[in-house]
């Protein structure tokens, strides 16, 4: 997979920054989480269990490749509809995209808390072609999933 944010040595947080400057009108948030970083990890990492329950396009999420920190994933979306994903998943960062989205996490510790940053970015054209914001709906939609992320990181 391509992941043109995977620098080393720089922080989740400001990989996901990289990325999103090379998306223009990628929806962004930020949210500090009132949990340590392997309790909101836990939550981003179990894909097949938890993405469903935040993310609520997606009806399920199977694994079906796994090399390392590469994953293939099989997403079947509330429409009944299923595609493919390519994700990279490792400790602090998960990146997936597909030919139409890329949807990436990168977190962070601080101090007992975690920051956790969430991206979303559809490939397709924007009705408007020069738009770079990202639209209300899409930030309010992210919003909601960061907080249904520190629910169960905190549950």
């Amino acid at each position: 997979m391509n992941d043109p944010a995977a620098m080393p040595g720089i922080d989740p947080i400001d990989r996901l920054a990289v990325l999103a400057a090379a998306l223009p009108g990628a929806a962004v948030r930020q949210r500090r989480i009132a949990a340590s970083f392997e309790a909101v990890w836990r939550v981003i990492a179990d894909l097949e269990h938890t993405l469903p329950h935040y993310e609520p396009g997606v009806a399920g999420v199977r694994v079906i490749e796994r090399s390392g920190e590469n994953l293939r994933l099989l997403v079947r979306h509330a429409s009944d509809r299923e595609d493919t994903m390519d994700a990279r998943l490792r400790p602090g960062w998960c990146l997936m995209q597909s030919d139409t989205v890329v949807v990436a996490f990168a977190a962070r510790r601080q101090g007992g808390r975690t920051l956790l940053a969430h991206l979303e970015h559809r490939r397709t054209q924007p009705a408007e072609p020069h738009a770079t914001e990202p639209c209300p709906a899409a930030l309010a939609k992210i919003d909601q999933e960061l907080r249904t992320i520190e629910k169960l990181a905190t549950s």
